[in-house]
């Protein structure tokens, strides 16, 4: 298999990336090339792959290790990447932006980019593995566990808080128009978007509504809102620059296998994150991606529990890191919380399309399960069939008394804030 995986990556390449690390000097002996994961969802938009080499610095034998990341192989998923331009923005986004960031920020935590090919739309990142970081999850379904704990979680936002720190007091938009005036969900890859989101609503959302709260109009008007355009320009308005919040880059895909974590050898404790794959990042409040981050990982429980004390460690740590550099933070906490619960639409959106999937099996592979097409257009499609949503629901009383917090909470939002 290794020798195969050579053929996406020359020996060219290896050297180019050799001289990013050790220098002009470096002589390469030989390299190899393996699969850089077996996580399905790491993999979903992109084909990642490890390369080890050998080489001499002067007079001295080295061995390092660095990642490749490709488009895709499955055809399903290479449209995907091509409609929402998403090599396109994660070049952009290290060739353009990381720099600017790294300057007033010097330990970003973001994984370390050596070099881009915009032609063949491949990056040459750092193996984090390497330095001893970790990926917590393989796939959505292993969120049905108990894997992240308070640690975990107020780590996680003190990490979001730092990256997003670096950010704020330019105007992106105007910096780097190329990168942020389109938005890889909702304008280059909008009408898959919609699609996806309106599917997801009609195959769990709407249908456990109606099957539930039979003949209750209060509560199926609010879930068949999520369904329809309205609810689609709510949420690309939300991740668009706000006036009224603190825009900042934010990460865009910030769920928990987009990051990973560097854990104390003896206790397992979690010690620092870094973020990766930055291919929907946009410019706007960086509340967007807190909201990404619980309403997808967390079980509704733990969101509602530990929220306002997760979102008060993200904005001490935010203002704490932009006082140190000395950027003014035009906000306090009570505007900061406002603007995060007026924009919950867009945290719901992530929970109505990928929280069934985390109980329901068939749409994404499960343990080391391959990837397939099938599994894309699937997960496109809105995930599994109703009748296999219902039984869940039925069944599965952790499923469903999420659900029905769900409902509900769309209900409070839509009346709050949309009828």
């Amino acid at each position: 298999m290794a020798g195969d995986l050579r053929t996406f990556v020359t020996e060219k390449e290896v050297l180019a990336v050799a001289q990013q690390m050790h220098g002009a000097e470096v002589e390469i002996s030989d390299y190899d090339v393996e699969k850089g994961t077996i996580s399905s969802v790491q993999g979903f938009l992109s084909n990642i792959l490890r390369v080890s080499f050998r080489a001499k610095v002067g007079q001295r034998n080295v061995t390092s290790k660095f990642v490749v990341k490709r488009k895709p192989i499955l055809e399903s998923q290479l449209s995907t990447v091509d409609e929402m331009q998403a090599f396109e923005n994660e070049i952009g986004f290290f060739k353009l932006c990381a720099p600017h960031l790294r300057e007033r920020c010097p330990d970003l935590p973001v994984v370390t980019c050596y070099l881009t090919d915009e032609e063949n739309s491949i990056i040459y990142m750092e193996d984090l593995k390497e330095s001893g970081y970790v990926a917590l999850v393989r796939n959505i379904g292993d969120l049905k566990h108990d894997i992240l704990t308070e640690r975990h979680l107020d780590l996680v936002m003190r990490t979001l808080a730092k990256f997003h720190s670096a950010s704020l007091g330019i105007n992106w938009l105007e910096k780097l128009p190329s990168l942020f005036k389109e938005d890889a969900m909702f304008t280059s890859g909008a009408e898959m978007i919609k699609k996806f989101v309106r599917q997801s609503a009609e195959k769990a959302l709407v249908p456990i509504t109606e099957h539930h709260f039979k003949g209750n109009d209060y509560f199926c008007r609010s879930s068949r809102w999520v369904t329809s355009e309205d609810f689609f320009l709510a949420l690309k308005a939300i991740c668009e620059p706000d006036t009224a919040g603190l825009n900042v880059v934010c990460h865009g895909d910030g769920w928990v296998n987009n990051m990973m974590f560097k854990l104390d050898p003896n206790s397992g404790k979690p010690l620092s994150i870094k973020l990766i794959d930055f291919q929907i990042c946009r410019y706007t409040p960086g509340n967007r991606d807190l909201m990404d981050f619980l309403y997808t990982v967390c079980p509704v429980e733990v969101r509602k529990k530990n929220e306002k004390r997760l979102l008060r460690v993200y904005w001490d740590t935010f203002v704490a890191e932009c006082k140190e550099r000395g950027v003014p933070v035009a906000q306090d906490w009570e505007k900061f919380y406002q603007n995060f619960d007026r924009n919950r639409a867009f945290g719901l959106m992530m929970a109505v399309c990928l929280r069934p999937s985390i109980f329901v099996k068939g749409t994404f592979p499960e343990g080391d399960e391959a990837l397939t097409d099938d599994h894309i257009n699937t997960a496109l499609e809105g995930g599994s069939q109703v009748s296999d949503m219902i039984r869940e629901f039925e069944n599965n009383p952790e499923f469903r008394a999420e659900m029905i917090s769900l409902i509900e909470e769309t209900a409070e939002l839509f009346y709050k804030y949309y009828a």
